[in-house]
């Protein structure tokens, strides 16, 4: 490559000269440790970005991050060749977060009492998990609807209405807590 790759502005790249995510991806299901290091280093940031906005925590987040690339790791090999890496490893990314959001999700109770939303962020944990996850995904990485129906899977109007519910449900949540500091 010329110049560095930058996939859609997603806070990484690869530098000139290196090879391409489905070329060191190749080379990693052959055995080469080395370009599974890169491809790590290669995502690493935007992974951590996306985890420590849903988490909060840094601790949390460092859990979540070594267990996503302990999966990409585990399942590289079911990889196809000629599959997006950026896509697959999306997609345990999202796994995980939804598990996470699941597994932490506020009592309705806690995002409706007085004081319960001090951020945004806050606002944002008590949203159901897939709107959580499309929201960050959408408003903080910058993905594309049709980025994510291909990482989740599904129709392209399945994410543009969780998406709106998701958007519209913290609009609200934040409108209430902009009441009750008044």
């Amino acid at each position: 490559m010329a110049q560095g790759t930058n996939f859609e502005g997603f806070g990484f790249s690869l530098r000139s000269g290196d090879l391409s995510g489905s070329q060191l991806m190749l080379a990693a299901q052959r055995g080469d440790a080395a370009a599974f290091q890169e491809l790590v280093r290669s995502y690493d940031a935007m992974v951590m970005r996306v985890v420590l906005a849903l988490t909060g925590s840094e601790d949390t987040a460092q859990v979540i991050y070594k267990q996503i690339f302990l999966d990409a790791f585990a399942s590289m090999n079911k990889l196809d060749r000629g599959s997006s890496v950026f896509i697959w490893l999306y997609r345990i990314l999202v796994k995980h977060c939804l598990e996470y959001c699941r597994l932490n999700q506020p009592a309705a109770t806690d995002c409706q009492e007085r004081g319960a939303l001090p951020t945004l962020a806050a606002s944002l944990r008590c949203l159901p998990p897939a709107e959580r996850v499309v929201v960050l995904l959408k408003h903080s990485q910058g993905l594309k609807i049709r980025t994510l129906a291909e990482i989740f899977a599904c129709p392209q109007e399945y994410i543009a209405e969780v998406l709106r519910k998701g958007t519209h449900s913290l609009r609200t949540l934040v409108a209430l807590r902009a009441r009750q500091i008044a």
